[in-house]
């Protein structure tokens, strides 16, 4: 019997597993993750961007430094140890060709021109090389000869030449900027700088220190260059290594940088290149492959370092990027000597074809386009940008408002925002006229008609009234202090007005506002989603900062003879913050000040004695802090002690 219940069992099992249908299981070919930013800013895992292609061994590169590809997508390689330069036939999967010349001695960057112009940075040599696509040498520049250029260093590191022959040169420990030749060697000026950036100390010594112990300090110099990059239109792009914040620029005629905030990155860029569709690419010394948008949008980033182990697509050091005209990413390892490609996915095609699209002026395709990605990333923060861009030039702002508050978008998002209200106002305005116009006529008449001020008199009256009940009077004693605050703190001084009742209701009501201002602002100006604080914490600061103060001034200004009660002390703060509570923003300097002129009315302190006393609270009140979180840490301690030597004690006696 019980074999055949165990038959059935099992005949029950193979029914029901070929009722589930096949699923099959693929693994990612990427051998990192690609991340993207999301609404908040922050980096967050999206689809592959990009998958490891081809791997190239076998050419025999040592320290490879930097690469290009020319309109024919012929792969230059500036092979530096090796003194030469690889050109590559991409198609065909080749070396078509090597660049040799008795004059390299580290060739460390190439640059290949419209006509074939190959052009050849040698720091070592001191010179940049200009030859034909035949190989052929055609001119050497050595350093200016110019007066102004006399005490600059010339070891150029890069070359990059724009559409009528100005030759753009990163050199090796000029912080003058980018140095800039003529077609003929001429030399032009410095097209670009970066600015000085001063450290906490030093611009606390500008602050301080005299004239002659400046001209003992060590000159402060600007951030070099660490590349450049000129694309068909002639528009110039850099790098700059020891910088994050605007490590990577788009620079207009002038010089000045194009990108109206600054470009999410790294300080050790090495590498920029951008290809004919405007795409931004950059490679960062630890491996980390950057892909940006024509504005300096972060659009996909991947890559990762390693030195130990040989794996496809990671890098031992990453110092250049390329593109080709497939949109294949080329890198090499600056230590190992392989040449790397990256193919990109479907999803990436999907987001460059909307990004084409747009830029071409077809908002509904790229619509449609975008729309396609958000079906396979629903919190794409490029896709809802994209959709709620389309929606903005279709003239629907609504709906672009809401796209761009799922992106995070707030600059988009007021422009949107400002269409709406506009077009809110443009339909009401002869309402609001209307209204006005009443408001002003029932004011005339009432004026000519009541001339015995009834309705004046009742309105007086009323309020009048409202003074008659205690605890209302004592909260409305609160707007008489931004009026007359010397007086009105006299008042509280002596015991005649303000009670610590009514001193707790304007603590509770400023507590509402303050959580309503910082949980309720609109989309623009809400900075930190509700969900994101930490309520607990606002709650308990909020509270415990005010009584600690409170405590704290107290006993400092006991000890210094001052007048006031721990009562008044309690109710200055609560009388004071009116002003912020109208408005949490602009007049919260002034509720400050009024607070700090009660304590000195309430203590009959002077101004040097105000201030000490404010200075000791306050560092008495860091102390309290400390010694509390002392306190709770050796408690914690002693707890932890005394459940571990209970354990102990009930193991040993049931053990």
């Amino acid at each position: 019997m019980k074999k055949h219940i165990k038959a059935g069992l099992l005949l029950l099992l193979a029914f029901v597993v070929s009722m589930v249908p096949t699923l099959s299981a693929s693994a990612s070919q990427a051998t990192s993750y690609t991340y993207t930013m999301n609404e908040k800013g922050q980096f967050t895992r999206t689809q592959d961007a990009y998958l490891p292609d081809r791997t190239i061994t076998d050419l025999g590169l040592s320290a490879p430094d930097d690469l290009y590809i020319d309109k024919d997508n012929m792969l230059y390689i500036a092979d530096s140890s090796n003194q030469r330069i690889v050109k590559y036939d991409i198609a065909k999967g080749n070396v078509a060709g090597i660049l040799e010349y008795e004059g390299f001695m580290n060739p460390r960057g190439v640059f290949v021109t419209g006509e074939g112009h190959i052009y050849v940075a040698d720091p070592s040599a001191k010179l940049i090389f200009r030859f034909n696509e035949k190989f052929e040498l055609i001119e050497s520049f050595g350093k200016p000869d110019t007066p102004s250029f006399a005490d600059t260093a010339f070891e150029p590191l890069r070359v990059a030449v724009d559409n009528i022959g100005n030759m753009y040169i990163v050199g090796e420990g000029v912080y003058n900027g980018i140095i800039q030749l003529a077609y003929t060697g001429e030399f032009l000026g410095y097209f670009t700088v970066n600015q000085t950036k001063l450290s906490i100390v030093q611009a606390i010594q500008n602050a301080l220190f005299t004239r002659e112990q400046m001209e003992n300090l060590v000159d402060r110099v600007p951030t070099t260059f660490s590349n450049i990059f000129i694309d068909s239109d002639g528009v110039v792009y850099t790098t700059t290594m020891g910088t994050n914040t605007d490590g990577l620029k788009k620079h207009n005629t002038a010089g000045g940088n194009m990108f109206q905030y600054p470009v999410i990155g790294y300080d050790s860029m090495t590498d920029i290149y951008v290809d004919q569709y405007g795409i931004i690419y950059t490679s960062i010394h630890n491996g980390i492959i950057g892909v940006y948008s024509s504005a300096g949008e972060l659009i996909f980033e991947f890559g990762s370092s390693v030195s130990d182990i040989d794996i496809s697509g990671l890098y031992s050091v990453l110092p250049t990027v390329a593109v080709d005209q497939n949109r294949n990413i080329w890198t090499v390892d600056g230590e190992k000597g392989y040449l790397q490609s990256f193919k990109p996915t479907s999803y990436a095609l999907m987001v460059y074809g909307a990004m084409d699209l747009y830029n071409q002026g077809l908002y509904e395709e790229a619509m449609v386009q975008w729309t396609e990605v958000l079906k396979l990333n629903q919190m794409s923060v490029l896709a809802h940008n994209g959709v709620g861009k389309s929606y903005l030039r279709a003239g629907m702002y609504e709906e672009a408002m809401e796209h761009f508050k799922v992106a995070g978008n707030r600059e988009y998002y007021s422009e949107a925002f400002w269409e709406v209200r506009n077009t809110w106002l443009q339909s009401y305005l002869e309402y609001f006229a209307m209204g006005i116009i009443a408001i002003v006529a029932i004011s005339q008449i009432v004026k000519r008609f009541d001339k015995e001020k009834k309705l004046k008199n009742s309105r007086k009256a009323f309020i009048d009234k409202l003074y008659t009940i205690p605890v209302v009077k004592d909260v409305l004693y609160a707007f008489r202090i931004p009026k007359h605050p010397l007086d009105t703190y006299y008042y509280i001084r002596v015991k005649k007005k303000g009670t610590p009742i009514g001193a707790t209701i304007l603590y509770i009501l400023f507590f509402v506002i303050y959580m309503t201002y910082q949980t309720g602002k609109g989309f623009i100006y809400q900075f930190v989603a509700v969900e994101d604080m930490d309520i607990n914490a606002i709650v308990f600061g909020f509270f415990a900062i005010l009584i600690l103060f409170v405590i704290s001034n107290y006993l400092v200004t006991s000890i210094k003879d001052g007048d006031g009660s721990l009562k008044q002390v309690y109710m200055i703060p609560a009388y004071g913050m009116l002003p912020t509570m109208v408005s949490m923003l602009v007049i919260t300097i002034m509720s400050y000040f009024i607070i700090f002129i009660g304590f000195q009315t309430v203590h009959d302190y002077t101004m040097k004695e105000m201030i000490s006393s404010t200075i000791i609270t306050f560092v008495f009140m860091i102390i309290a802090a400390v010694i509390t979180l002392i306190i709770i840490i050796m408690w914690e301690q002693l707890w932890q002690f005394i459940q571990t030597l209970v354990e102990e004690m009930m193991g040993n006696v049931l053990g």
